[in-house]
C-alpha cells in the first residue's frame, strides 16, 4: 500500500481532532442553546446528510476507476473518468440547490420547531445544504487524489477544518448567533476542507486533462451504471448513521432527538476512528484488481478485517461497559439516563457494522457490488420500519435495537453468500480473522472497565483520564500480542516504519 504510514497516522490525527472537537463543541452547543435547539440542530445534520446521496455513487466509482487505472498505468482512462465525473457532478450540484431549499422550508414542521426558532432553522438548514452542494464538483478532485492513495492531503484539510470549526464555535457561539451561526460555520469550514487539497492536484496528477470530447454517452452510461450500486450502498449506510435521529425527531420530538443524538455522536466518532484502516483499503484493493493480483488482494482483505475488528473492539468496549460514566463525564449536569442503553446498543452495532463496511469496500473494488447493495438496501428498509414501530412503543432505545438486529442479519447473509465466493475463502476463515482480536480485548476489559471502573466510579473527564491511559496500554498490548499472528505483526511494522526505512508498495 502506498504511503500507508502517512495516510493512517493522518486519519488518526483527524479523528483525534474530531473527538476533541466533539468533547468541546457538543457541551457548548447543548449548554448555550438548550436541549430543544440542540435537538433541532442534530435533526438538521441528520436529515440534510441525505442530500449527499445525490452523489449517486459517483464518488466511490471515481476512486475505484482511477485506482484501477493507476494499477494498469492507463493515464488516458484517468482523464476520461475525471471528465465524465465532473460533468455529472456539475448537474448534481445544480439539482441539489432547489431540493435543499424545499427541505429547508419543511424541516421546522418535521421536528415540531417552536415558532421563535422557525426562521433560524430554515436558514441554518439551507447553509448546511450549500455545504453539501459544494462537495460535488470540488469532491471530484479529492476523489481523484484518494484514487492515488493520497489520503494524507485530505487528512490535512480535514484536520485544519475540524480544529477551526471547534475553535470558532467555542469563541463565537456563547456570544450569540444560534443555529444560523452553526450553519454558517459549517459552510465555511467545508469549503476550506474541499479547497485545500487542490493545491497538490497538479503535482500528483501532472498529466490530468479535462476534455469535453471525453464526455460521451457511452462513458456516462458506463459510469452511471457502475455508480448505481454504489449509490444504493451509500443510501443504506446513511440509515445507520442518520435515520435513527430523524425517526426519533419525527416520532418523539426534539428533546428525544437530543437524547439520541448524544450516544449517536459518540458512535459516529468511534466508527470513524475504527474504520480508518478499512477506508484506506478501497483504492489499494482496486489497484490490485487492475493489476490482476488476486492473491495479494485476498491477503489484504483478511489483514484489513483483523485490523479493523481490533480497532472496533478497542473503541466499542468502553461504550458498551461504562456508557453512563462516559456520558456523565462528558456533558454538563442533566438527565441523560435514556441515552445510556442507546449507547450500549450502538456499541454492539459498531462491532457488527465494521466488517460490513470493509467487505463492501472489497466488493466494490471487485466490481461485484450489486448484490451487496440490494442486501444493504433491504436491511435499511427493515431498519426504518422496525424503528418506526419500536420508537413509540419502547422509546429511543428501541430505535437502536432495530439497527443492531438488521445489521446482524445483513452480516450473517453477505459473508457466506457474497464475500466467501468472491474472495475464494471459507466463511469460517473470515469469522476466525474477525473474532481473533475480540477475546484478548474482552479479557482486558473485564479487568479495567468492569473491575477498576465500577469500583472507582470516575465521573469527570479528568478522573477518566488515568483509566483511558490504562485501557490504551492494556488493550493495545493484548491486541498486538494476541490479536495478530507473527506475520501480520511484521507486515504492520513494515508499513508503519518511518520514511527513511524501505516501505513496500503493497501487502
Amino acid at each position: 500500500m502506498r504511503l500507508f504510514r502517512r495516510n493512517a497516522l493522518g486519519i488518526y490525527a483527524v479523528y483525534a481532532a474530531a473527538i476533541a472537537s466533539g468533547l468541546i463543541v457538543t457541551p457548548i452547543v447543548l449548554h448555550t442553546l438548550g436541549e430543544e435547539p440542540f435537538g433541532i440542530w442534530a435533526f438538521i445534520g441528520a436529515i440534510t446528510i441525505y442530500l449527499s446521496v445525490l452523489d449517486l455513487g459517483v464518488g466511490p466509482s471515481v476512486v475505484r476507476y482511477s485506482a484501477a487505472a493507476r494499477g494498469a498505468r492507463a493515464t488516458d482512462e484517468t482523464n476520461t473518468i475525471a471528465s465524465v465525473g465532473l460533468a455529472l457532478y456539475g448537474v448534481i450540484g445544480l439539482v441539489t440547490l432547489p431540493v435543499g431549499l424545499g427541505l429547508a422550508w419543511v424541516v421546522p414542521a418535521l421536528v415540531s420547531t417552536p415558532d421563535d426558532l422557525v426562521s433560524e432553522a430554515r436558514i441554518a438548514t439551507f447553509l448546511v445544504v450549500l455545504s453539501i452542494a459544494a462537495r460535488f464538483p470540488l469532491g471530484l478532485f479529492n476523489n481523484l487524489l484518494i484514487g492515488q492513495q493520497r489520503f494524507d492531503l485530505q487528512n490535512a484539510a480535514n484536520f485544519v477544518s475540524t480544529v477551526l470549526y471547534a475553535a470558532l464555535v467555542a469563541i463565537l457561539l456563547p456570544n450569540g448567533g444560534g443555529l444560523v451561526l452553526l450553519g454558517a460555520l459549517t459552510l465555511g469550514t467545508t469549503l476550506l476542507r474541499l479547497a485545500l487539497p487542490l493545491a497538490w492536484l497538479r503535482r500528483e496528477l501532472p498529466e490530468l486533462r479535462l476534455r469535453r470530447r471525453l464526455v460521451t454517452r457511452e462513458r456516462v452510461r458506463e459510469l452511471v451504471s457502475f455508480s448505481w450500486s454504489n449509490f444504493l450502498v451509500h443510501v443504506a449506510n446513511k440509515v445507520v448513521f442518520a435515520t435513527d435521529v430523524v425517526v426519533v425527531g419525527i416520532v418523539l420530538g426534539p428533546r428525544a432527538a437530543a437524547l439520541y443524538a448524544i450516544p449517536a455522536k459518540l458512535f459516529s466518532l468511534a466508527f470513524g476512528l475504527g474504520s480508518v484502516g478499512s477506508s484506506l483499503l478501497l483504492p489499494a484493493l482496486a489497484e490490485h484488481e487492475g493489476a490482476g493480483e488476486e492473491e495479494r488482494q485476498r491477503r489484504l482483505l483478511l489483514a484489513g478485517l483483523r485490523g479493523g475488528m481490533a480497532a472496533a473492539v478497542f473503541l466499542a468496549l468502553p461504550l458498551l461497559l461504562i456508557p453512563d460514566q462516559l456520558i456523565e463525564a462528558w456533558l454538563p449536569p442533566g438527565d441523560y439516563g435514556e441515552s445510556s442503553p442507546v449507547l450500549v446498543l450502538l456499541a454492539l452495532v459498531l462491532l457488527v457494522h465494521q466488517p460490513i463496511y470493509l467487505v463492501t469496500q472489497f466488493l466494490i473494488a471487485r466490481a461485484r457490488q450489486r448484490e451487496v447493495a440490494r442486501t444493504l438496501v433491504l436491511g435499511s428498509l427493515a431498519n426504518v420500519v422496525l424503528s418506526v414501530v419500536l420508537a413509540p412503543t419502547v422509546g429511543i432505545w428501541g430505535v437502536a435495537l432495530s439497527t443492531l438486529v438488521t445489521d446482524l442479519a445483513v452480516l450473517l447473509y453477505i459473508v457466506p453468500a457474497l464475500v466467501a465466493p468472491a474472495a475464494s475463502i471459507r466463511a469460517a476463515a473470515f469469522a476466525r480473522a474477525a473474532l481473533r482480536p475480540v477475546l484478548p480485548a474482552v479479557a482486558a476489559a473485564l479487568l479495567l472497565l468492569v473491575g477498576v471502573a465500577r469500583l472507582t466510579e470516575p465521573d469527570t473527564l479528568l478522573e477518566l483520564l488515568p483509566l483511558g491511559i490504562a485501557w490504551f496500554l492494556a488493550c493495545g498490548f493484548a491486541l498486538w500480542r494476541y490479536g495478530f499472528d507473527e506475520g501480520e505483526r511484521a507486515t504492520i511494522g513494515r508499513q508503519l516504519r518511518p520514511p527513511s526505512s524501505p516501505v513496500p508498495e503493497g501487502l
